[in-house]
């Protein structure tokens, strides 16, 4: 599961650089049109896969764990994350802070079929990683190091469903304040 939550605080952690715009020096972290990616994720000896689906006229990234039931709804416009457990009909609300990580370019790759840029930053551990973004935003992979830790195996770019980004009525809320 490390390696999935890596990738969605990866996600989550674009949201203050999405308002910003690409330069040579910045790569666009946030989809500019609908999305749906499926990742194979490095989680210890067996490798899992988790979906990625992103509505560009909602501003709103579904992160679906490996694990089944459990997902994240990260909305861009208003810094808000909900992980979303069905099996409990509950949701965590919590504020995503506004971040702009710091990127610098180191190269070039082709991921699942699609160009993308390779570009290093820092995981939440503050270690270094190697993210690859197509110039519309979409993450193809990230890697620490050799090691990936999670890779783009399809990508379609189609219309996505307005209601996987909400959470399920009648579930519970709690919400988490910012400190």
């Amino acid at each position: 599961m490390r390696g999935a939550w890596l990738l969605g605080v990866l996600l989550a952690g674009a949201t203050g650089a999405s308002a910003q715009m690409p330069t040579p020096e910045r790569p666009v972290v946030v989809p500019t049109r609908d999305v749906d990616v499926l990742y194979q994720i490095s989680a210890g000896q067996q490798p899992l896969e988790q979906r990625t689906r992103f509505t560009s006229a909602a501003q709103r990234m579904r992160v679906d764990m490996p694990t089944p039931g459990v997902y994240s709804i990260m909305d861009y416009r208003n810094h808000m994350m909900s992980f979303v457990v069905e099996g409990d009909r509950a949701a965590l609300d919590t504020p995503i802070p506004p971040s702009a990580p710091a990127y610098v370019r180191v190269g070039g790759d082709r991921v699942a079929g699609l160009p993308c840029t390779e570009w290093q930053t820092q995981d939440i551990q503050h270690q270094p990683v190697i993210t690859c973004f197509t110039d519309d935003g979409v993450m193809l992979r990230v890697r620490r190091g050799t090691m990936p830790m999670a890779v783009a195996t399809r990508v379609s770019y189609a219309p996505v469903d307005p209601a996987l980004f909400d959470v399920p009525a009648g579930f519970s809320h709690v919400t988490r304040r910012s400190p």
